[in-house]
């Protein structure tokens, strides 16, 4: 059994790509961190659909529009470890690249920019602010209120699956990677879900991965996404670091195969990759 790589890697935003969940952000600002915390949890562990506690969030925080774009800053900071290495390599590999989230569509689209990721592969939740709440006619920050966020697919559970299917037309093999039972939900819109640990390790998610990233880098997904020797060969290359630390965390332990076919091909793979 051979290792196959994929041709489209979709992204979770949130815990993944950054190591904040963006909601908890707004909510530490406005002093209500416990109280969303506990329904962000709640969801991303799979005890109640998102699409219950999504709305329930927003309307306790009512932020304004200044607050929430002001995640676009806090994304870049908490960045984890070479996920911009990662994301580059990979589409610099020809790897048709997304990030499909739950989090609000202008701070995760900023984001997703900045790690190299084109804004139409970027598909995230859109919101809509209270024209009339606020000091709007100020030329201080716009203080206009929430209103309303844009119910669909990525409000509940079982839609980013729905979204993949949508939005990408490439053909070839899919790998979905995330932390939340939303990502772990994508069933047979990817070739494969990979659960990311690295910032918060969800039994009930990582349970269903065939694979586990338990690094706090998202390195290693170079290896599982282009295969242990086209990510060996990119020693040679400008992605010489991020190929190398994706081979260190491996080393380390940092892949979890829950199935064992799978890790025993990644083993033979990558041993046949180095020459050994």
């Amino acid at each position: 059994m051979r290792w196959r790589s994929f041709s489209v890697v979709a992204f979770d935003c949130d815990s993944t790509l950054s190591s904040v969940e963006g909601i908890d952000v707004l909510a530490a600002e406005l002093g209500m961190e416990a109280d969303v915390a506990k329904l962000t949890d709640s969801a991303m562990n799979g005890d109640r659909d998102l699409s219950d506690v999504y709305g329930a969030r927003l309307e306790l925080l009512n932020p304004s529009r200044t607050q929430v774009m002001a995640l676009k800053s806090a994304y870049k900071r908490t960045a984890v470890p070479h996920a911009k290495a990662t994301v580059e390599a990979l589409i610099a590999s020809d790897v048709d690249t997304w990030i499909v989230s739950g989090g609000l569509v202008e701070p995760v689209r900023e984001f997703g920019v900045w790690l190299g990721v084109e804004p139409s592969h970027v598909q995230a939740v859109g919101v809509e602010f209270d024209p009339l709440a606020g000091e709007w006619w100020s030329e201080g920050p716009d203080e206009t209120k929430y209103l309303e966020y844009r119910a669909g697919h990525l409000t509940a559970t079982t839609g980013k699956g729905d979204v993949l299917d949508r939005s990408i037309k490439r053909r070839g093999r899919r790998l979905m990677v995330g932390d939340g039972m939303s990502d772990a939900a994508v069933g047979s819109s990817v070739d494969m879900f990979v659960a990311f640990a690295g910032v918060v390790d969800r039994p009930q998610v990582t349970k269903l991965a065939p694979v586990v990233i338990r690094s706090a880098s998202l390195a290693p997904l170079l290896a599982l996404a282009l295969g242990p020797s086209e990510t060996v060969r990119l020693l040679d290359t400008s992605h010489r670091q991020v190929a190398l630390a994706a081979l260190e965390a491996i080393d380390d332990g940092a892949l979890e195969f829950n199935d064992a076919a799978l890790g025993r091909s990644f083993a033979a793979a990558l041993s046949i990759s180095r020459g050994s």
